[in-house]
């Protein structure tokens, strides 16, 4: 018995030591990026209840992070503008109808800022998205969560997997996405997240080629996936980290990719 308890009490050693090793390798100063996709009533993988996202926010400001904006990101790249300790940007993909229709209630409640990433082609339309049909805010809807104060960012043109597509190509689906939106008289800002959070990251050359014809394209910055903290001042605009938030997850799993980003080795 003595024996098995020091083989257990070894091995919660090892674990502490493990867990304190993985905190001490998070950047001191960074911001953090969480990436939802819809608020509304079930919980799945891509769904959130809002009563779960307000449990989020409080527990945000209540562990002492800041919510920032997404244009305080952008002026922080371009001017070098200070961010607040411990910044975290809330976004959401895709532009569903419940941005306009459960987000933005909620979130003129909290008084919380909030990006939102939109598709131009599916606005107003209900169509089949990830097995299910979905229905997207219209133009008139994206112009009031504008006016409300949630900014809004490309999503690409038609939801396009960026991984394969050439530095022009790229270009032109942000050309596209600038073009809708401002015929569609809806404010946006020079953001982009990639779809699926893929791009050309994994050849060198191309990778800067691409990221090069972005930023000539305006975008100045741009978000994968990754699901880690980015170190501040930020070094990589283009090629920023979230975290992805899933509603089927617990609370827990929530506050540690938080603090640390992913959960790997607690799935």
């Amino acid at each position: 018995m003595i024996a098995l308890w020091g083989v257990l009490a070894a091995t919660a050693i090892a674990v502490l030591h493990s867990e304190l090793a993985l905190f001490s390798r998070v950047p001191r100063r960074a911001l953090r990026v969480l990436m939802y996709h819809r608020v509304a009533g079930a919980a799945d993988r891509a769904t959130v209840p809002a009563a779960v996202l307000e449990r989020h926010i409080a527990w945000l400001r209540a562990s002492g992070y800041a919510l920032v904006r997404l244009s305080d990101v952008i002026r922080h790249v371009t001017d070098g503008a200070p961010l607040p300790e411990r910044p975290v940007l809330l976004t959401f993909d895709d532009g569903t109808a419940d941005a306009h229709e459960v987000l933005l209630p909620l979130l003129r409640r909290l008084a919380a800022p909030a990006a939102v990433f939109v598709v131009p082609a599916f606005a107003g339309s209900a169509r089949a998205y990830d097995g299910e049909t979905r229905r997207f805010a219209s133009a008139e809807q994206l112009r009031e969560l504008a006016a409300a104060g949630v900014e809004l960012g490309l999503h690409t043109f038609e939801h396009r997997d960026l991984s394969r597509a050439s530095p022009q190509e790229a270009a032109e689906d942000v050309a596209r996405c600038v073009d809708w939106l401002r015929d569609a008289g809806v404010p946006f800002e020079p953001a982009l997240a990639y779809p699926y959070g893929a791009y050309p990251r994994k050849e060198p050359r191309a990778r800067a080629a691409f990221v090069e014809a972005l930023g000539r394209a305006g975008v100045r910055v741009a978000f994968r996936i990754g699901n880690r903290v980015n170190a501040l001042p930020l070094s990589a605009p283009l090629e920023l980290q979230r975290s992805e938030i899933r509603g089927d997850e617990p609370f827990w799993a929530f506050r540690w990719k938080v603090r640390r980003g992913r959960r790997k080795g607690f799935a």
